[in-house]
């Protein structure tokens, strides 16, 4: 009896630290949805994921490797998940650089005690692939690329299909192949990609055999808007586990995310820093408001601009080849207060990429119509 009436003491004596356990775990399981995460620890953003729909949790900062040059790639890779505690690389076959990110994920797995199940590695179906009866091969090819048996996700990179040029084109190219000077890029004699006519939810559902097979955990879609989602799953398919588009303090993505959040999706942002090196002053991320707010939070511009969009729910994928930039870039606190979001939301927007792919040479958003989203 006594014995019953020290253990009930000692469990109501500790009622407080347990309780304040429990409080601190559904914090960070909160903050792990990433829906609004509150003021976290820094170093918590390498541990933070997203559950997607399809199951699959998906880390919610990756190294984004468009545009890293030659050379740069491998030792950025490396860089990210040895040192700098990275779990997520978002590559594309159209970037031309997957064979360094394999080698540097190679590495990383070899030297850094780094499990291949422990890294999400992202990769995209260029649009000469899109045909069903290829999509399977170009799979293959972006495992082989990669160096990797499987990819946690991949995603069909643009909402318009491409021609495939035939065999030996270029430099021997016919009609309507005339102005083709790259396979990727099929273009006619008067410089207009060549689109083709396939109707992608049977893409999609090829891409849904791939993940059958075994060789894709997870698959989505990049720079699609919602009307286009809802013609994927018209077969009964399952929806994208994410949706892929820029976004960034100076193009807020706002009504989207609201289509996606309806669906069920998660926006990953690329160029979530406006991509500064390839947009320089336009990027936004040396603009008043963001150094304002940086200097009010303590934080830098870039992580000002990452904290934006991961506390709006999205995932991030920031590219950079700089060692003390990929640290900053994951590195640091969540403190933005609601006062300072809605300074930012109130930024001017202003769309960075908007590629003229579409039939006749039309661009692929057209924000005449579309003034606050995709």
């Amino acid at each position: 009896m006594a014995s019953h009436a020290y253990a009930s003491s000692s469990l109501a004596s500790s009622a407080p630290a347990l309780l304040f356990l429990v409080f601190l775990i559904s914090c960070l399981a909160a903050a792990a949805q990433s829906k609004l995460p509150p003021s976290s620890p820094e170093g918590l953003l390498k541990q933070m994921t997203k559950e997607l729909n399809d199951g699959t949790f998906m880390p919610v900062v990756g190294l984004g490797t468009w545009k890293s040059q030659p050379n740069e790639v491998e030792a950025a890779v490396y860089h990210a998940v040895c040192n700098a505690g990275y779990r997520h690389i978002d590559a594309a076959q159209i970037y031309g650089n997957q064979d360094e990110v394999g080698r540097g994920l190679a590495r990383a797995f070899k030297d850094c005690g780094v499990s291949r199940k422990d890294v999400w590695v992202t990769s995209k179906v260029w649009m000469v692939d899109f045909a069903p009866k290829d999509v399977s091969g170009a799979v293959d090819r972006i495992l082989r690329e990669l160096g990797l048996d499987y990819v946690d996700q991949l995603l069909l990179h643009w909402p318009v299909s491409f021609r495939k040029p035939p065999p030996g084109c270029p430099p021997a190219c016919s009609a309507p192949f005339e102005g083709t000077d790259d396979a990727m890029r099929p273009r006619d004699k008067d410089g207009n990609v060549v689109n083709g006519k396939l109707d992608l939810a049977e893409t999609w559902a090829a891409l849904g055999k791939t993940k059958k097979a075994g060789k894709v955990r997870s698959i989505g879609v990049s720079n699609f808007n919602a009307e286009e989602i809802q013609n994927l799953v018209k077969g009964g398919e399952p929806l994208p586990a994410v949706n892929q588009v820029e976004a960034h303090v100076f193009w807020n993505q706002q009504s989207l995310i609201r289509d996606m959040e309806v669906l069920g999706i998660t926006v990953v942002a690329y160029t979530p820093l406006g991509n500064p090196s390839l947009y320089g002053e336009r990027s936004g991320i040396v603009s008043d408001l963001v150094l304002s707010v940086a200097k009010d939070s303590d934080l830098t511009p870039a992580q000002v601009m990452l904290n934006f969009l991961i506390t709006k729910g999205c995932v991030v994928v920031p590219k950079s080849v700089t060692p003390e930039r990929i640290d900053s870039n994951i590195h640091f606190a969540l403190k933005l207060t609601p006062e300072q979001m809605a300074k930012l939301e109130k930024a001017p927007q202003q769309r960075l990429t908007n590629p003229k792919i579409r039939p006749g040479g039309q661009p692929i958003f057209d924000d005449k119509r579309h003034t606050d989203e995709l």
